[in-house]
């Protein structure tokens, strides 16, 4: 009965693969000190104030779509049946505990399930041990006792909040109802969507909405940039939460659907993830002139070839305030002698901090994934070819912000 159940976890167990830190563990590690440093980082950011939660998203979406969310899903047959502590659950001759991927499973069921302070302890075939700690606490019940359906929902939300389709990990803000708490952050200032449904019933309930920043500060594998996701939007792709759920004040929701069970997810741009910036007017992005590694040398625009020249990381410094540095010559995006005059032209330089290196990015409501990017020191400026042209080669400007199409930008993970 129980391996049955563990054929139908299989669409789960072949994705889970929770980051356990910032440091780059790999998907599917079983380490305890990676346990551990996922745990600090959490508490750094707001889980013993219950006010939201700092957490690591990369659960490859591949195992998740196309094998079991159109059949049973984590339906009983036991697991929700027994504690996760009991003897009839996670038996050592599952397959769960028996591959890399049903363990990560194990580890990601149990972190979400769990507080931090808790764990659960089962073996594989081989009599190893494996201990894994909770942490965010949403069924805590689960422990000694069976999952109903308040458990099951507030599981389904946590999972869901945490794929990402492309198994990169990535920094994210969760807050909702119950142990994660209500919150916001600072650090994670776009709103990506809301997640919801019970995957633990026949057929699969996995579904999301739109948060109002979704197509913000875009990051690889989660909302506005992924691909075969195991969840649907059951109000249409083109709305957002707003306008379907109960909105619990500014944070996040307390009711999507027939859901009462919401965990909201807010990120921001990824320290760790390469960027093309690219022109809306003209499609043709940002780069160095020349693949030059010089201080002063121009940036301008040019049709994308994947050049290391024309590639970003976009690195939060402050609320609003962030630098741009390029990956080839690891200097960042700069106004010549820190001018916000109109027709200043862009350069690189080495970072120092100073104002000119640092830009805001407006995400434009009326054109979804469109910026405008300023400087903080004059955000009625934004950047653009001189003159608007669409030519290789064009020098990029600083320019009094006009709603020409010439003026906004795609910023796009690589």
């Amino acid at each position: 009965m129980f391996e049955k159940l563990n054929n139908k976890l299989t669409w789960l167990a072949v994705s889970l693969a929770l980051a356990s830190s910032l440091t780059g563990c790999e998907p599917g590690s079983d380490t305890q000190a990676a346990d551990s440093s996922e745990s600090e980082l959490a508490s750094q950011n707001g889980l013993s104030m219950l006010n939201g939660l700092s957490l690591t998203n990369g659960l490859s979406g591949n195992g998740l779509s196309g094998n079991g969310l159109s059949g049973n899903g984590l339906s009983g047959n036991g697991l929700l049946m027994d504690p996760l502590n009991g003897t009839k659950a996670l038996t050592s001759t599952s397959t769960l505990m028996n591959s890399t991927s049903g363990r990560s499973l194990v580890s990601y069921i149990v972190k979400c399930a769990l507080p931090s302070g808790h764990s659960i302890t089962k073996k594989d075939t081989g009599g190893t041990s494996y201990t894994y700690p909770g942490l965010i606490g949403t069924a805590p019940e689960w422990e000694a006792s069976t999952c109903g359906t308040t458990c099951q929902e507030r599981m389904s939300a946590c999972l869901l909040a945490h794929v990402n389709t492309s198994g990169v990990h990535i920094p994210i803000w969760i807050d909702s109802e119950g142990a994660i708490g209500w919150g916001q952050s600072t650090d994670y200032p776009y709103q990506e969507g809301s997640f919801f449904g019970n995957v633990f019933v026949s057929p699969p309930v996995a579904q999301y909405c739109n948060g109002k920043d979704f197509d913000s500060g875009t990051v690889p594998g989660r909302l506005g940039a992924n691909s075969n996701a195991p969840y649907t939007d059951p109000f249409g792709s083109t709305s957002l939460c707003s306008a379907y759920c109960t909105a619990h004040g500014t944070d996040g929701f307390d009711k999507c659907g027939n859901y009462t069970h919401v965990v909201t997810v807010w990120r921001n741009f990824d320290v760790n993830t390469q960027y093309k910036i690219c022109n809306k007017q003209n499609t043709k992005c940002l780069e160095v002139a020349g693949s030059s590694k010089t201080a002063g040398a121009a940036i301008q625009q040019r049709t994308f070839a994947s050049a290391a020249n024309q590639k970003w990381t976009i690195t939060q410094i402050s609320p609003k305030h962030y630098k741009v540095v390029n990956v080839n010559s690891g200097m960042a995006l700069d106004l010549t002698g820190g001018s916000t005059n109109d027709n200043t032209a862009l350069i690189q330089s080495s970072y120092s901090g100073t104002a000119s290196q640092q830009w805001s990015f407006q995400s434009l409501a009326d054109q979804l994934g469109s910026y405008e990017i300023s400087p903080p020191a004059k955000t009625a400026s934004t950047i653009w070819p001189a003159s608007g042209v669409a030519t290789d080669g064009a020098a990029i400007q600083a320019v009094t912000y006009n709603t020409n199409d010439a003026q906004k930008w795609y910023i796009s993970p690589l």
